[in-house]
């Protein structure tokens, strides 16, 4: 088995855990879950356990779905999912590096709609979008929103196209493991659109939106 958990670990006996396990050994992954862990991929290092090429390190089950979603729609693993940090702040006026935005918005929907961390769906949506602003030389809250809000407007079809791929990519990939349509299919179908005017209403305005 390529699933680690450490003991007491609240997540331990998700049946979702064990199935995105199992998809992510057939892409060559050990998986790791401890609280407090970093959330990421990386190559395996000598004193990792198993003995496939990558490790997939989750704080949580909503952590995993995120890195797995990730995974899924990259078709391949990679260390920090290939990402070149040279690129930082992100151009969004060029096509690939908008879909590395669609991608991590992608990412966050599927971890809510999956495995809401703690149950709180809005929470954890906020959690996860809140640490993207840094990529595009913008601050978290109010001022990415306005960037994500603007570039959506200029992109109208990118974004939604991009979450459904991953909804399809994500099914596809666990029912090739056995999942069943239970475990395969979300406990619920969440839509950026409705998650994101949640989050927006929570927020002050941005001197973007108004300047």
């Amino acid at each position: 088995m390529n699933l680690f958990v450490e003991p007491g670990h609240p997540d331990a006996g998700a049946s979702l855990l064990q199935v995105m396990a199992r998809a992510l050994a057939e892409m060559g992954a050990e998986v790791v879950i401890a609280a407090g862990d970093d959330n990421l991929i990386r190559a395996r290092r000598a004193d990792d356990p198993g003995y496939r090429p990558f490790v997939v390190v989750a704080a949580g089950l909503p952590n995993l779905v995120h890195e797995f979603a990730h995974a899924i729609q990259a078709r391949r693993l990679a260390d920090d999912h290939g990402f070149d940090y040279g690129l930082i702040p992100l151009d969004l006026r060029v096509a690939e590096q908008r879909a590395l935005l669609w991608e991590e918005l992608a990412c966050s929907v599927l971890s809510c709609a999956y495995a809401p961390a703690g149950g709180d769906v809005d929470a954890w949506f906020k959690e996860q979008v809140e640490i993207q602003g840094v990529f595009y030389g913008v601050s978290e809250g109010a001022e990415f929103a306005a960037l994500v809000d603007a570039t959506r407007a200029a992109h109208p079809g990118e974004l939604p196209a991009t979450v459904e791929a991953a909804y399809r990519a994500v099914a596809q990939a666990l029912r090739a493991v056995g999942a069943a349509d239970a475990e395969a299919e979300p406990p619920q179908h969440l839509t950026f659109e409705a998650l994101w005017a949640r989050y927006r209403r929570r927020l002050p305005a941005s001197p973007l939106a108004s300047g």
